[in-house]
């Protein structure tokens, strides 16, 4: 790889480490994208490691944290803004607990706030009590540069095609359309087999009545005849939500935010498709349930 391709592979990650972030295994989602599809949609973006990695012509990203979408539509329109704004801050505590307290209302103003947080914060945790507060300590990182001017010019470029939605996934789906693809990465269930459940991104919890809602509806999408890529928690109780429309591939990861840092290490994740990938795949468990896909989905067709 010449220094050229080194930089601008560096530019395709995410701009903030989010829990539960698929940073790690890009490699591995890769290779279960099929070789066509039509437009890319990721309602459940978080930190948005497999889209940056893509950085696809026609996308449709969403999520229900507001702060995290009104953060990726000010890198999308106002980069130079930003960059402005937040090049003259340092990391300090004094700095951290007053924008912490903080409630801006311009949209400039709340992404530097949630960038400056999220950056600084203990093991770079974006969490919030019930009342929607964030509630996360300072941490021990003091960067030089809280973030580079080509890192923010690469990431305004990539969502330069992408349509931008704060709400639930079922709703910032409605537009999928056959062909399509749709990745899926929804928050895993809080002491699941996996060991790195976490679901304080937003004031109401993603818990198991919504992984339900979540199958129901990829197997409604991929009887629409579009292309689902979901990334789950490897439990027994979560992966018995999904039926033979889909194939269930396990992988070994490595949990790198966990509140208990006895909880971080080596895990297991379920890459579950509706379609076959483009190659074989080997799970690592033994117990390995991959199956053939029955929904009549692109391939199937």
């Amino acid at each position: 790889m010449s220094g050229l391709e080194h930089i601008e592979d560096q530019l395709k990650k995410p701009l903030i480490r989010w829990a539960g972030g698929k940073r790690s295994i890009v490699p591995t989602l890769l290779s279960f994208l099929p070789e066509k599809y039509g437009c890319y949609f990721e309602p459940m973006l978080g930190g948005g490691a497999l889209f940056f990695a893509i950085s696809p012509n026609a996308a449709v990203i969403a999520d229900i944290n507001p702060e995290l979408v009104n953060f990726y539509k000010v890198i999308k329109q106002k980069p130079q803004q930003f960059r402005e704004a937040i090049k003259e801050l340092r990391a300090l505590k004094t700095t951290y607990k007053k924008f912490r307290k903080s409630s801006p209302s311009v949209s400039l103003e709340r992404a530097v706030r949630f960038f400056y947080l999220i950056r600084l914060s203990w093991n770079g945790v974006y969490r919030v009590n019930r009342r929607g507060e964030f509630n996360v300590p300072f941490g021990a990182r003091r960067p030089k540069t809280l973030i580079t001017r080509e890192s923010i010019v690469a990431a305004s470029k990539a969502l330069r095609g992408a349509r931008l939605l704060c709400g639930d996934f079922e709703k910032t789906t409605d537009d999928v359309k056959a062909g399509d693809l749709v990745y899926l990465d929804p928050p895993y269930p809080k002491g699941a087999e996996a060991n790195n459940g976490f679901n304080r991104y937003h004031p109401t919890k993603f818990i198991l009545k919504d992984h339900k809602r979540l199958s129901t509806h990829a197997e409604r999408l991929a009887n629409k005849g579009a292309y689902v890529l979901i990334t789950e928690a490897a439990s027994e109780e979560i992966l018995a939500l999904y039926n033979n429309c889909f194939q269930v591939h396990f992988i070994e990861s490595h949990s790198l935010i966990a509140a208990d840092t006895e909880a971080r290490g080596k895990v297991q994740e379920a890459i579950i498709t509706s379609y076959s990938p483009k190659q074989p795949f080997k799970s690592t468990m033994s117990s390995d349930i991959a199956r053939e896909a029955k929904c009549p989905g692109p391939l199937a067709r």
